[in-house]
């Protein structure tokens, strides 16, 4: 009856909406999440699986990374630990089995694991980050036969307390480039690592020719973004400590970096842990996740379109809110609705000893936020009541049924498996493989269209906290019967367009395979509107994505003015400046009577 009411007041309020179809929408969006309430959104198989761990020891948790790394097309695990004994498993469809690596012994405490194939031979190549040891480069030479090129390859050697990594190819040269973020107190040298990809499985450190090379203290987790869409990749610096600010090194057109943190609303001042993106509102940009102490909450910062942030406002019956110590945001479409949802690691220790940690300090719930249409609504089945005390998680489709799970390194015997809930709803999923881009296609955004945008990523490697999602893209489609369109703008520049797509696949693209007349495959997604700044002579069906701002100029601004979009207002044109000092001020005013009542030269 409670339902049954609260429908009833739902209709009433938006009966007298005057958008008809935006108070269909929200309304259904509030009736799913009112029909979920009641259910759990996971089932857990941690015992069934029986991934094991230890957490006998180690501070701050240890990283994970759900990586496929032979190459079946199967997702699979590798665990960090705190003396150096790390397990891999790989995926089979159902779920995992043990893989001995045979790597040689390091008993160092891991954080980080990352596969990667930096040398683009086609194969994944794995770096491991060590507190309180020299980090550590493995060369895959093809079935998993690792080489230690730690000592040669130029990547410093000497005891570092490294956490999170990140590679990417900051410069479009075709090679994964790597930032290590170093948590560096005492005697520790104050520095991050920024290494420039040489081929071959070589590197050169450039920490010092960029302002990366700042002496920073307590860094946790860097992140190659591109969050005003300039096709440059930039670094999101994470931070613990309420005296340390956040840092956003954005790259120039020359190639050079500066701190624009201030400037685009990133500079928190926060126990920050992660860093975590996507576009959660659907309205084509990536929007920030920062988790953090438990005294200055969570930070959900939202993206203006041109990189400037703003913390997200709730609406009312939003929840987004954490105010507990927090560890790994992840970002996934659970239910695959076409909606981003959050599960968050929460659990306050330092030092690691189970069992006897729940003794010193407190078990907390994490936290789990379902997206609705872009309102959040905590899960309240009661999934989440049991205690956990987690840092890292990753997710990826382990068992192949089109629902993104996650894997959780929770403090316990097993690692904590989430098994999504399978529905009605679609899916596509997508992994890139780069021919002139580096082979992995990090860097690339894959946008997903169906009637307007449905979904949009940017590939990363190395992102919220000491963490490696799939590698394998994710989109749910909600009932939708087919896909109008998929875009990938890689990083190379090459742009492929692959149309009427049917959901419930998983799809391999290759650069610049799409070489095809799209119009002979029958209709051709895209802005149809000869007047809208993005135009698409090749469209013929339209697909919702047109951006008529540039017909503000027309309308808006009279003679002589132009719209500038940066500040949305009408300023004067470069016509009018006289005397080439780049503003029109009253020196072009003085000029300007000088010569009035003179005939224009031709």
């Amino acid at each position: 009856m409670l339902h049954a009411q609260k429908i009833a007041t739902l209709f009433n309020l938006f009966q007298h909406s005057q958008g008809r179809m935006l108070a269909a929408m929200s309304l259904l969006g509030m009736l799913t999440a009112l029909n979920s309430a009641a259910q759990a959104p996971f089932v857990d198989v941690s015992n069934e699986l029986d991934i094991w761990t230890d957490h006998t020891g180690g501070y701050l948790g240890a990283g994970l990374s759900m990586a496929d790394f032979n190459g079946d097309g199967l997702d699979d695990l590798s665990i960090a630990h705190h003396l150096g004994e790390l397990q891999f498993y790989l995926g089979d469809g159902v779920g995992f089995t043990p893989h001995d690596m045979e790597l040689p012994y390091y008993p160092h405490e891991a954080k980080c694991i990352l596969w990667a194939d930096i040398d683009n031979d086609g194969d994944q190549d794995l770096f491991i980050t060590y507190r309180l040891a020299a980090n550590k480069l493995y060369i895959n030479q093809g079935d998993l036969v690792m080489t230690d090129v730690s000592a040669e390859c130029g990547i410093d050697q000497t005891i570092r307390r490294s956490y999170g990594a990140c590679f990417g190819d900051y410069d479009n040269d075709g090679l994964l480039d790597l930032f290590i973020a170093n948590y560096v107190s005492g005697q520790d040298p104050p520095f991050n690592e920024f290494y420039r990809n040489l081929g071959s499985g070589n590197f050169e450190e450039v920490t010092f020719d960029f302002p990366m090379g700042e002496p920073l203290l307590q860094n946790f987790q860097g992140q190659w973004v591109d969050f005003d869409e300039d096709g440059l990749l930039d670094l999101n610096l994470i931070r613990d400590r309420l005296c340390f600010e956040n840092k956003y090194y954005k790259q120039t057109e020359d190639g050079n970096f500066f701190n624009d943190a201030p400037n685009m609303g990133l500079d928190y001042s926060i126990n920050a842990m992660c860093t975590a993106t996507t576009d959660f509102d659907r309205d084509n940009d990536q929007d920030l996740y920062i988790s953090a102490g438990m005294f200055e909450g969570n930070h959900f910062v939202v993206n203006d379109g041109t990189g400037v942030f703003e913390l997200h406002e709730p609406v009312e019956g939003d929840s987004l809110t954490v105010n507990l110590t927090s560890w790994a945001g992840t970002w996934f479409d659970m239910d695959n609705d076409g909606w981003e949802d959050l599960h968050v690691c929460t659990g306050f220790s330092t030092y690691t000893i189970w069992p006897g940690v729940f003794e010193s300090y407190p078990s907390i719930p994490d936290k789990f936020f379902n997206n609705e249409g872009g309102i959040f609504y905590e899960e309240n089945s009661g999934f989440f009541d049991a205690a956990a005390l987690s840092f890292a998680a990753v997710t990826g489709d382990y068992n192949l049924d089109g629902f993104p799970d996650l894997v959780n390194n929770h403090v316990g015997v097993y690692a904590q498996v989430l098994k999504a809930i399978p529905n009605d709803n679609r899916w596509v999923k997508i992994r890139l493989e780069g021919t002139v881009s580096n082979r992995d296609g990090i860097g690339a955004k894959i946008r997903v269209y169906r009637n307007g945008l449905l979904g949009y990523h940017m590939t990363t490697c190395g992102e919220n906290y000491l963490g490696q999602n799939s590698r394998w893209e994710h989109f749910g489609l909600g009932l939708a019967t087919g896909i109008d369109s998929i875009t990938v703008h890689w990083p190379s520049g090459i742009l492929d367009k692959f149309y009427n797509l049917q959901p419930n696949q998983s799809l391999v693209f290759v650069e610049g395979e799409s070489g095809l007349n799209p119009c002979a495959l029958g209709a051709c997604s895209g802005c149809t509107y000869p007047e809208a700044c993005n135009f698409d002579s090749s469209a013929n069906e339209e697909d919702g994505s047109c951006d008529f701002s540039c017909l503000i100029q027309q309308w808006v601004c009279g003679d002589g003015l132009i719209w500038d979009a940066a500040i949305a207002r009408c300023v004067p044109s470069c016509s009018a400046d006289l005397n080439g000092d780049e503003m029109v001020g009253v020196e072009d005013l003085l000029l300007l009577l000088q010569a009035f009542g003179v005939p224009c030269p031709d």
